[in-house]
């Protein structure tokens, strides 16, 4: 865990800025299509050279994948976006739990969105408003990559430009080596009845293109060393579980493996086991967990396991905007908040 520089010990009040990748307005095609728009262009994220890529994408890949990403998000749409929503409740646990640490009102948490709403300008002028003199800057992504938590702290560069406000700033820039944040992420495992003996376990994490990792992305590294620590803490030997990697981009690249279809299907076929999936790199459910595992994962098991009972597969919930969750952050922030 990288926490950057502190911010300077005072009494005046600290705002925290929790990061995260965003969403969709709505659960329309042409919301849908603004989003992927913007996300895809990211410089971060993009695989060719903007005027290229531009091409490609608003001729070649939105075309065909707005629509198809419509229906996804409406599957799982719920009185707004699950991303959004969760990511301010997490803020406000967040702030309930920094309240009872370091007294009520010295904090200030607020989520924005890298892309989409709510953004990381207007979220940045609610701290200022809030009457935040220094900021704590956390990226929602356990484990660090160049299109996850690179990406937020250079959109958070151009959001402060936009909002006209540059504070003392620090980061908090990955925390998958955390012990508490590990055993957090076992707990809920534990509390979806998962079972060493009897059952097997796959922790899924998002891909990343591997041009990224021969460039110096650690991140590979970064979901061993987590996995590690949370079958550790759950006390699971080998065999009792897997590790694996989803959601990559159909865009030409390679993208780290192997991939929780392939994974899944595997254990299915074996006819032995029960599956529970866990997806640690993910801090609030989204379109990738809610969608991709709990309906296409959940698909292929039963495919490749005809006849087996509704519970042999199940899906453990990211952690949210729990207590837990929010208890594991503050302390992985404690030390830059600069309170005491």
């Amino acid at each position: 865990m990288d926490a950057g520089r502190d911010l300077p010990a005072d009494s005046a009040r600290v705002g925290v800025l929790l990061v995260n990748t965003g969403s969709p307005d709505a659960p329309t095609e042409a919301a849908v299509r603004a989003y992927l728009s913007e996300f895809l262009m990211d410089d971060m994220i993009r695989p060719l050279p903007k005027p290229l890529w531009r091409l490609v994408l608003n001729h070649a890949i939105l075309p065909r994948r707005a629509p198809v990403s419509a229906s996804r998000y409406r599957s799982i749409w719920e009185d707004g976006s699950p991303l959004v929503n969760g990511c301010r409740r997490l803020a406000a646990a967040v702030e309930r739990e920094a309240a009872a640490r370091f007294g009520a009102g010295r904090v200030a948490v607020r989520a924005g969105m890298m892309y989409g709403l709510p953004s990381l300008a207007a979220s940045l002028s609610e701290l200022r408003a809030q009457g935040c003199e220094r900021v704590l800057v956390a990226p929602l992504y356990p484990q660090t990559a160049r299109s996850t938590t690179g990406a937020a702290l250079q959109a958070l560069r151009a959001a402060q430009d936009k909002a006209g406000w540059h504070p003392p700033l620090a980061t908090v820039e990955g925390y998958g080596d955390d012990g508490g944040w590990q055993r957090a992420i076992a707990d809920t495992v534990r509390a979806a009845g998962f079972d060493a003996r009897r059952d097997c376990l796959l922790l899924s994490f998002h891909a990343v293109p591997l041009a990224d990792v021969r460039r110096g992305d650690t991140y590979p590294e970064q979901v061993d060393r987590s996995v590690a620590g949370i079958v550790r803490e759950l006390g699971a030997p080998e065999g009792a579980w897997a590790r694996a990697f989803q959601s990559r981009f159909e865009d030409g690249r390679k993208w780290t493996g192997p991939f929780a279809t392939a994974a899944v299907e595997k254990v299915a076929r074996d006819g032995t086991r029960n599956l529970v999936v866990c997806c640690p790199g993910f801090s609030i459910d989204c379109l990738e967990t809610r969608y991709d595992v709990e309906q296409v994962l959940r698909a292929a098991f039963f495919r490749n396991r005809p006849g087996a009972p509704d519970d042999a597969f199940a899906y453990v919930p990211c952690l949210g905007a729990s207590a837990a969750h929010a208890r594991a952050l503050l302390n992985v922030m404690a030390p830059a908040l600069g309170l005491r």
